[in-house]
């Protein structure tokens, strides 16, 4: 199962740069670099460090939502909320592989329809599957929701929220892709 890491500064009892190199280490699929209160310029620089940090460990480094920090700095992953992808579709073109959050089935079944025309490399993080601290008061989706996802699309999955060692095992006969964690890694 792919793991992708998905930062959270706030989380970190080390330095956050040191926590994105011990979490390269681990054999994880991909980072998202979250961090969505930067500004556009502290942004930036955070994603050049990690960048560096991603491609010295051979980890896929994806920009979260800013597209325009991304097209700068040639960076060809991107992360988006759905109503992103369909705001941007002409965009999208220019990244060599795409993640999109869903919360519906209906969201994920447009997304497929509209890769199955382009081409993309595209997957889905699907959530928020178990309660979350980073979703507080949201009732989470769970388990039906996901095999629901899983079952009637066919562009890879990946489950967001509330996953850690205990309710990772309650995923191990969904089909899919991997899981995105964020305390699980930054807090360690």
């Amino acid at each position: 199962m792919k793991i992708i890491g998905v930062t959270n500064r706030l989380l970190c009892e080390n330095d956050f740069f040191e926590q994105i190199k011990l979490i390269c280490k681990k054999n994880i699929y991909a980072l998202i670099l979250r961090e969505k209160d930067l500004d556009d310029k502290t942004y930036e620089e955070f994603a050049v460090k990690c960048n560096d940090i991603c491609t010295k460990n051979n980890v896929l480094f994806f920009i979260n939502t800013k597209i325009n920090i991304a097209q700068k700095l040639k960076i060809k992953n991107i992360q988006i909320s759905f109503k992103d992808f369909l705001d941007n579709t002409n965009t999208l073109n220019l990244f060599d592989n795409i993640a999109i959050s869903i919360h519906s089935l209906s969201e994920a079944l447009i997304i497929e329809k509209v890769v199955e025309q382009t081409k993309q490399n595209t997957f889905l993080i699907a959530g928020h599957i178990f309660e979350t601290d980073c979703k507080k008061g949201l009732k989470p989706r769970g388990i039906e929701f996901l095999k629901e996802i899983c079952n009637n699309v066919k562009i890879p999955i990946f489950a967001i929220g509330g996953i850690n060692e205990s309710t990772i095992k309650q995923l191990k006969d969904i089909n899919i892709e991997g899981v995105c964690l964020m305390s699980g890694l930054m807090k360690n």
